[in-house]
């Protein structure tokens, strides 16, 4: 199910830097991958990223910038720049 009326233009509300395995929670909009990194948790409308824990997580690479919409983050590993709507 996609979001056909939405488009995301900008990211104005501010950022967080999350480095560590603390579950954190927002709107946000767009994830920039700043290490090689693999997620534990990721709410949203991206699927196939998560599971860390069962050991099949997909490894985002550095450099990456995944857009959509994000309710919680929790890194397995990794650091990234997760920015609120």
């Amino acid at each position: 199910m996609g979001f056909p009326n939405s488009r995301i233009t900008n990211r104005t509300s501010g950022a967080v830097s999350i480095a560590d395995t603390t579950e954190v929670s927002a709107d946000f909009v767009s994830i920039d991958v700043m290490t090689d990194t693999k997620f534990e948790v990721l709410t949203g409308n991206l699927t196939g990223a998560a599971n860390a824990s069962s050991g099949s997580a997909h490894t985002i690479k550095a450099g990456t910038t995944i857009d959509g919409f994000f309710s919680a983050i929790k890194l397995h590993s990794g650091t990234v720049i997760a920015y609120r709507k």
